[in-house]
């Protein structure tokens, strides 16, 4: 049975609402308005901050842990002691391996990567290889990958660097101009070891990038440790 999840929300709001739409495969999802009379409320409450018109009942929850929502500003705006604040852009990985530790669901997590590469080999081996801890969702170009995007949200992209028509820095261009993509975090994976070729990657400040070459386990330990050893 999945652990019970409040979610008060008075307007809707895209960031918030996929975030808890990505919850959702994990824990049991309640959402109510902050002026409705909620019998029993579960151990972990999230709270939009966007257009909420009362925090009144949001601040008399003593017995649960309460997680808000919102901008920076927001969340320091709303003065709710013991709150803990998850500020924009949110991260839907991390939000769920924080909520499952403090429920005791964190080896139920099977997080989800988006794996793109036009290269059928190494679709292959490393969709064989990070199943046995991941789902893998393969795509074999970058239009393809936006395709699957338009359905399903990872929790990591692995992003081919070089690609035919349209290339890791197009995909990771389309990724960031579209709120539901904007914040899914991205490594690229990459053939190319001079200089230069490595600062032009990491001059688009993605969340990391790998060596097409590195050996498999290499590759699992640089994917486990983003995700904070789990």
């Amino acid at each position: 049975m999945k652990e019970k999840i409040l979610y008060v929300s008075d307007r809707p709001s895209m960031g918030a609402d996929m975030l808890v739409k990505a919850l959702g495969d994990t824990f049991e999802i309640m959402q109510v308005r902050s002026g409705d009379d909620v019998k029993h409320v579960p151990a972990i409450v999230l709270v939009n901050l966007a257009g909420l018109e009362s925090a009144d009942r949001v601040k008399n929850l003593t017995s649960a842990k309460v997680f808000l929502l919102g901008t920076q500003a927001e969340i320091d705006e709303a003065g709710i002691t013991g709150a803990e604040g998850v500020a924009k852009p949110f991260n839907a990985a991390d939000v769920k391996a924080k909520l499952s530790a403090l429920t005791g669901n964190a080896g139920e997590i099977q997080r989800t990567l988006l794996l793109v590469d036009d290269d059928a080999v190494m679709i292959r081996t490393l969709r064989e290889g990070l199943s046995t801890s991941y789902k893998v969702l393969p795509a074999n170009s970058g239009a393809n990958a936006l395709k699957i995007l338009a359905r399903a949200k990872p929790d990591l992209i692995l992003l081919d660097y070089e690609m035919p028509e349209m290339n890791g820095p197009q995909v990771l261009e389309a990724l960031r101009a579209s709120p539901e993509t904007a914040a899914i975090p991205v490594m690229f994976l990459t053939a190319k070891t001079d200089t230069e070729s490595i600062a032009k990657i990491e001059a688009l400040k993605p969340q990391g990038h790998m060596l097409k070459t590195l050996p498999l386990r290499e590759i699992k330990s640089i994917i486990q440790s983003f995700f904070g050893g789990k």
